[in-house]
């Protein structure tokens, strides 16, 4: 304290101002500075919201606020190829308006909406798993089964060599409603369901899935010119074309001969990105299944597909589905690879340079 007697009363007003001036800018620096960062925390959100959800299936906001309990219950269940197929389920079952949101408390022989958000979301994916594997792996066959009960799988191994059709839905639906109708607990939800007396279940269940999982391109549909986007839906890249590490050993670098959009296996429609000729629809080493098209002064090729939906010697339009989205050859999970070269085997450039798509 006796140095305090040292300082001359007159200072005393000086040395007070500077302090009340070091903690005014103390303070000021902090308000801008955490302005700022709430600023930014601000403006990245915006951008969220502008850019749309991270999947692909189309669903409200109250169930696009849940994809964090569908992405843990499908890594749990070794399901995560199928997340947007189980998010456009719950779209159909409920639209999120529902605690149950997959309408899966009747898969537990429990009542409807028994179960909550969470529990739903479990047991709806386990569920899935189940009749998907009963269904050998068939998306549409244990989609509708999802919706009929497991019995339509027996059905379709029956009458239809175990595969899915909408004929065969309607013929189990009007079998089921003519054996049930009395108990008064079915109705016909749709006017093809009573046109046809399929009244047991949804028989537009499939086509309802998959209307929520194929939209229209962002960006109207084409690239640049007469050009259109490779896959039917959302665009979203997830490879580069060039230089890139190795997905399958992380040490190595190896160069990436094309580009890689999202796609959901056996369901989102892979097409071709002018008009030309099929040349190749093959099986090839790393690639999987392949389709290649010759355009004239380029070729396309479209690698990893489940399926095929043209020949050799077929001629295709920009926008023609050519194939379905797959997981074939040497590949890491469902997406299309997408290459162009200025000759059928070789000469390879980035597709997102050559047509103008957005990067």
């Amino acid at each position: 304290m006796w140095l305090l007697t040292l300082i001359p009363p007159k200072w005393w007003a000086v040395i007070i101002g500077l302090i009340l001036a070091c903690l005014f800018l103390i303070g000021a620096t902090s308000f801008f500075f955490f302005s700022a960062l709430q600023g930014d925390q601000n403006e990245s959100e915006l951008v969220g919201e502008e850019g749309g959800h991270d999947g692909i299936a189309q669903v409200s906001a109250e169930l696009e606020a849940l994809r964090p309990i569908f992405n843990q219950y499908a890594a749990e269940h070794d399901m995560e190829d199928h997340i947007d197929v189980l998010m456009a389920m719950a779209m159909q079952e409920s639209g999120g308006r529902l605690e149950d949101v997959m309408q899966s408390s009747e898969s537990l022989g429990l009542p409807v909406n028994t179960l909550g958000q969470e529990e739903s979301i479990e047991q709806g994916v386990k569920y899935f798993k189940q009749v998907l594997g009963e269904a050998n792996g068939d998306v549409k066959l244990a989609l509708q089964s999802y919706n009929f009960g497991s019995g339509f799988i027996n059905y379709a191994n029956q009458h239809n060599g175990g595969a899915y059709s909408k004929d065969l839905a309607i013929d189990f639906s009007r079998m089921m409603y003519n054996k049930l109708s009395h108990t008064g607990a079915f109705s016909c939800i749709r006017p093809e369901s009573e046109s046809t007396g399929a009244c047991y279940g949804d028989i537009g269940y499939v086509d309802a899935i998959f209307s929520y999982l194929s939209t229209p391109n962002v960006g109207g549909g084409t690239g640049d010119g007469e050009m259109a986007f490779p896959v039917d839906g959302e665009v979203r890249k997830t490879s580069d074309f060039g230089y890139r590490t190795d997905p399958f050993d992380e040490k190595q670098t190896v160069y990436h001969k094309g580009t890689d959009y999202a796609c959901t296996e056996h369901i989102t429609p892979i097409l071709s990105i002018a008009d030309g000729q099929v040349t190749n629809v093959e099986v090839q080493s790393g690639y999987g299944n392949i389709v290649i098209i010759n355009h004239g002064d380029y070729y396309s090729a479209y690698a990893h597909l489940s399926s095929f939906d043209v020949s050799p010697g077929d001629q295709v339009s920009a926008g023609d589905k050519v194939a379905t989205c797959g997981n074939t050859g040497t590949s890491t999970g469902p997406h299309l690879h997408l290459e162009v070269r200025q000759s059928q085997y070789g000469d390879h450039v980035d597709p997102v340079e050559f047509m103008g798509l957005a990067s």
